[in-house]
């Protein structure tokens, strides 16, 4: 098996959002949010083939997982993101073009100080109408009472969801290993789902270009520069996200790489900005593709603070 998962994770995009509809045969979206191993995943793209799924994931792990078994079972209509599903599916898609979204059991974050990350907050539900599209539907299983309630409750008082099914124990399509081993234990689980109106507009949204690498002609030396970068911080484009280079590391290549810690409204990134000295004077500098950043604006703010300080 030819391990190519590059052909399955979404890596950084130099046009947001992707043209997901030229890898769908029919033109139809569908999202998993935290889909675990992927069993899902695979469910969906057998049943639906001429469908596009994709799965949002914050463990790299699971990611990992779920694009080695969408390769194993040569499931080509499978995208896979690795990050929080909060800003992804803000930034990675064009308003109103997603037919179905899934969240199978997330965690009910019981704590008040975690109220935020639940999907029982009016966020989530400007989100919801911002991604799916009028008649498309948000489903949710969990084995939380109080969890389904506040979602239903939460979503529809927006006025632009209507409540499909609030049900106890349904019959669902599939039923994951995390189900499996919930009802073996004989908890009960609830399934809400959800259908756009189409009565109220949604947010809008947009994602400006920006430049992800530049040259830089300067008498300045690279040790100069690595040390005015080194510990600096600040705020996203436009003000939004914040920014800070944790360390910078020297080789002997003459090569510098910045380690870059950013977060956009709870979205994190650890990334590496590589700054190349050239031999005529001046740097190149870039972010490194290695970790598969996404253009955040606090990602954004970071590569243009370099480059401003490149050339003093």
């Amino acid at each position: 098996m030819n391990w190519n998962l590059n052909k399955i994770i979404v890596e950084e995009n130099q046009n947001l959002p992707p043209d997901w509809n030229s890898l769908s045969a029919s033109g139809r979206i569908f999202v998993e949010i935290g889909f675990g191993n992927g069993e899902n995943l695979e469910f969906l793209a057998k049943k639906y083939p001429d469908v596009l799924i994709v799965g949002v994931e914050v463990s790299q792990l699971c990611v990992m997982k779920g694009a080695r078994r969408a390769l194993s079972q040569g499931l080509d209509n499978i995208r896979i993101m690795h990050g929080d599903a909060r800003f992804l599916l803000r930034a990675m898609f064009a308003p109103e073009t997603v037919d179905r979204l899934f969240m199978n059991f997330p965690c009910p974050w019981p704590k008040t100080r975690h109220a935020e990350r639940r999907v029982t907050v009016p966020s989530f539900a400007r989100l919801l109408n911002y991604l799916l599209k009028t008649g498309g539907t948000f489903e949710l299983a969990t084995d939380v009472d109080w969890y389904a309630e506040d979602a239903n409750e939460t979503i529809t008082k927006t006025g632009a969801f209507d409540t499909v099914s609030f049900e106890k124990n349904p019959q669902r399509e599939y039923i994951t290993k995390y189900e499996r081993l919930w009802l073996s234990m004989n908890k009960d689980i609830w399934s809400v789902v959800l259908r756009k109106n189409g009565r109220v507009p949604h947010e809008e949204y947009s994602y400006s270009e920006w430049e992800m690498e530049g040259g830089v002609e300067t008498n300045m030396r690279l040790e100069e520069l690595a040390a005015k970068l080194k510990g600096a911080e600040g705020k996203g484009t436009d003000g939004e996200g914040y920014w800070t280079y944790r360390d910078v590391f020297l080789s002997v290549e003459r090569v510098a790489l910045g380690l870059v810690i950013t977060a956009d409204e709870g979205f994190e990134q650890h990334f590496y900005i590589k700054l190349v000295e050239k031999s005529g004077g001046g740097f190149t500098v870039k972010v490194d593709s290695v970790g598969h950043p996404y253009r955040t604006p606090a990602m954004r703010a970071a590569l243009k603070f370099a480059l401003d300080t490149a050339r003093g």
